[in-house]
């Protein structure tokens, strides 16, 4: 069985609580418009939910890949990976010199507390699970959602499209049913285990110094 976090036992809480809005909503087809409001709402309680799964979950990878350094001296692959965002962020602030390349390996400790603070403000300012929010959040800890689970990748997106239809315009509409969108939840849900798996394994996946 995949690895379940303590993040993701949280989100199935709060997915959970924010299906108590859905109580008298027809299954199968919005009858009113107070039921067809219910569904958006419940859409965009659920996406709030998945994003702020994903934003702890890579952060607490983050942190503890830091720690791990700092503790053991093992650099694992989400480190690794922290490491390059940051120097890929220095590169496109056209600060890359030599010197940087001096402080990298003289300081790694330092360089990867910089790097976190530059990946936490990335995480800050993210809002959304589409496609490039997800490379956005995980290929700086080392893990490529599309790689990873393409499958998973592509229902996230889907559902961020549902959310920002409803979230950039009000309109009361028969759009979405709630067995659909309970449909599209039960994909993500069993897709974001494989997420989940993904970005703990690259904790263990360490060298030695």
């Amino acid at each position: 069985m995949a690895h379940r976090t303590s993040h993701y036992e949280k989100l199935l809480t709060d997915l959970n609580k924010a299906k108590i809005l859905t109580r008298g909503v027809n299954i199968l087809e919005c009858q009113t418009d107070m039921q067809d409001l219910k569904v958006q709402a419940y859409v965009l309680l659920c996406h709030a939910a998945i994003e702020e799964y994903l934003e702890k979950l890579v952060l607490d990878v983050a942190r503890q890949c830091i720690d791990k350094y700092h503790n053991h001296n093992t650099i694992c692959r989400s480190l690794i990976g922290l490491i390059s965002c940051g120097l890929i962020a220095r590169i496109e602030e056209k600060a890359l010199s030599k010197k940087i390349s001096e402080e990298l390996f003289q300081n790694i400790g330092e360089f990867s507390n910089v790097a976190y603070g530059r990946f936490r403000s990335i995480v800050g300012d993210n809002n959304g699970i589409k496609k490039t929010d997800q490379k956005k959040l995980m290929l700086p800890i080392g893990v490529d959602p599309e790689l990873e689970d393409s499958a998973t990748m592509a229902s996230l997106d889907s559902f961020g499209g549902k959310r920002g239809a409803i979230a950039h315009g009000f309109k009361i509409a028969k759009t979405h049913t709630l067995s659909e969108i309970e449909s599209d939840l039960t994909t993500i849900k069993a897709g974001l285990l494989n997420y989940d798996g993904a970005c703990m394994a690259t904790l263990t996946s360490s060298v030695i110094i």
